[in-house]
């Protein structure tokens, strides 16, 4: 019997294994349903959240423009923004009273506010198809008719922890190089020779050359027969120095004696290269290293753009969704809240808002009872202004010598008074604007202007408005009813997890039994 009881703890953990990893894949099974059940509703919501910026667009158009109006009758003269403010009172010294003015922005304040469409998204509302594996940087090129592309990958991890299946893409709302609708996996791996730049010469080359004459800057010493060479557009790919010796070169001369420009010819270093040049080029740069094995992803899809150190996120859908997955963690806390832009769909609440708060996002501790966060599309300031201009009196009081002249922003001065009166102040205030400034009929179209920019807004709130809430009502109800659904999508993304985890623990603990020997402790 000796060592029964140790083989049957290995047994039972090995058999926990099997149900745990037989349990995940039936979770993930269901999951993946729920998923496509999500990916039509998000879908339809998308599809009207896509008639809703353009409303919303319709009525912003006209936001700035009021302000705008606004700011042209204070800048033509025809109204003030400024005034006087004590800043300051105390006593110096000589123990006399002083007070301390500044000019600041007056009472007339306003402001006119933007609309959008507010979200309101839980850590539940997320995709239950995919999961961001890494970032990697790399090298790509269009290869037409080939059905294929490659990348070649420079960052230093490499292609770690990439397995063939795995989604790549430049950005996860607005693909480049790939179509959002043709996204590639990774069909296999590699390695590609990728120019490692140990230094950059300049100098000329012919069209259909195979030399490269170096007349400007730039080290030739670093370079030997056997060196990559690169030029966009002018060399073509795989280039190499096959060859080192001299060429005559003409460059222009300029004598400072007379100021003419004439040409004299000199012996520099020049480059044979393999391949011939496709353009020609003056004084162009030509970048010189190694050829360095770099691993590759073997992609089925072809690229739509040659891109160097361009940045890529990987993406493993559905069947390995649960291996990072922290099960432990909340569904609805914290809930991020900002305006839609691009990222349409999000979210389990949407409204229109014109409250004139910041945009964000932000995250809220709905869970712990904080006080919302002020979340809108922003504002446009603007003062309404008054006929009151600040001034200020020197050499004496005004009417008695003293000279006046128009205060500016933020201007401070020092008065012996405490009240802005003309009588005992040098900080006063005057009705007449200042010298050059719009009167009489100019002012008044400056009027009509602001008339103008405010109806026009209010007509295209009247046209616009209604139909965006309207839609945003639909979305909404859809967004409820995918909540729903996320809910129990959450629950089976743990559930996975938790097997996932369970499943490594057994693992663990099988291999530690395994090494121990037990036999003196059996019964």
């Amino acid at each position: 019997m000796s060592g029964t009881r140790k083989a049957d703890i290995i047994r039972d953990l090995a058999t926990q294994l099997k149900q745990s990893e037989d349990t995940k894949e039936g979770i993930l099974k269901m999951l993946a349903l729920k998923d496509v059940k999500i990916d039509a509703i998000d879908e339809m919501i998308v599809n009207i959240d896509k008639a809703i910026p353009g409303l919303i667009k319709n009525i912003n158009d006209n936001v700035l423009p009021v302000r705008q109006a606004y700011d042209a009758r204070i800048s033509s003269g025809c109204r003030s923004d400024l005034t006087w403010e004590v800043t300051e009172s105390d006593t110096d010294e000589d123990g006399n009273d002083y007070t301390v003015y500044t000019v600041v922005k007056n009472g007339t304040r306003n402001q006119v506010n933007y609309y959008g469409q507010k979200y309101y998204r839980k850590p539940l509302n997320r995709d239950y198809g995919a999961n961001i594996i890494t970032e990697i940087e790399g090298n790509v090129k269009i290869e037409p008719g080939s059905g294929i592309s490659t990348v070649a990958v420079i960052s230093a991890a490499g292609v770690e922890g990439i397995k063939v299946g795995d989604i790549i893409t430049d950005n996860l709302d607005a693909p480049e190089i790939y179509s959002s609708g043709d996204l590639p996996r990774v069909v296999g791996f590699g390695s590609t020779a990728v120019l490692g730049i140990t230094t950059t010469i300049q100098g000329n080359i012919g069209v259909g050359s195979d030399f490269f004459v170096a007349v400007g800057t730039g080290s030739t010493l670093a370079v030997t027969v056997g060196s990559a060479v690169s030029m966009f557009n002018v060399l073509p790919e795989g280039t190499t120095v096959i060859g080192i010796g001299t060429a005559v070169a003409t460059l222009p001369f300029y004598n400072d004696d007379n100021g003419t420009f004439t040409t004299t010819t000199i012996t520099r270093t020049a480059f044979q290269l393999s391949n011939a040049s496709v353009t020609n080029t003056t004084l162009g740069i030509m970048f010189v290293g190694s050829n360095d094995p770099k691993p590759t992803l073997l992609l089925d899809a072809e690229a739509q753009k040659d891109r160097d150190e361009q940045k890529f996120v990987v993406i493993r859908d559905t069947e390995d969704i649960a291996d990072d997955f922290d099960y432990l963690k909340s569904p609805i806390d914290p809930v991020t809240i900002g305006i839609l832009g691009n990222q349409l769909g999000i979210g389990h609440k949407s409204e229109i808002v014109n409250n004139g708060n910041p945009p964000g996002p932000v995250q809220w501790r709905e869970v712990l009872e904080e006080d919302e966060p002020p979340i809108g599309a922003g504002r446009e300031i603007y003062y309404e202004g008054n006929f009151s201009w600040p001034i200020q009196t020197t050499g004496g009081e005004a009417g008695f010598g003293g000279v006046s002249s128009y205060a500016t922003l933020g201007q401070t001065l020092v008065s012996t008074s405490s009240t802005l009166t003309e009588e005992t102040s040098v900080a006063t205030l005057t009705s007449a604007p200042p010298p050059g400034s719009e009167t009489g009929a100019a002012c008044a179209a400056r009027n009509t202007a602001i008339t103008n920019a405010q109806t026009a807004l209010t007509n295209s709130v009247n046209a616009n408005l209604a139909e965006a809430q309207r839609l945003n009502a639909l979305s909404q109800a859809l967004r409820s009813y995918r909540d729903e659904e996320e809910i129990q999508a959450w629950g089976m993304l743990q559930g996975a997890a938790y097997e996932e985890q369970r499943a490594r623990n057994s693992e663990i603990r099988s291999g530690d039994f395994d090494a121990q020997d037990l036999t003196a402790f059996d019964p």
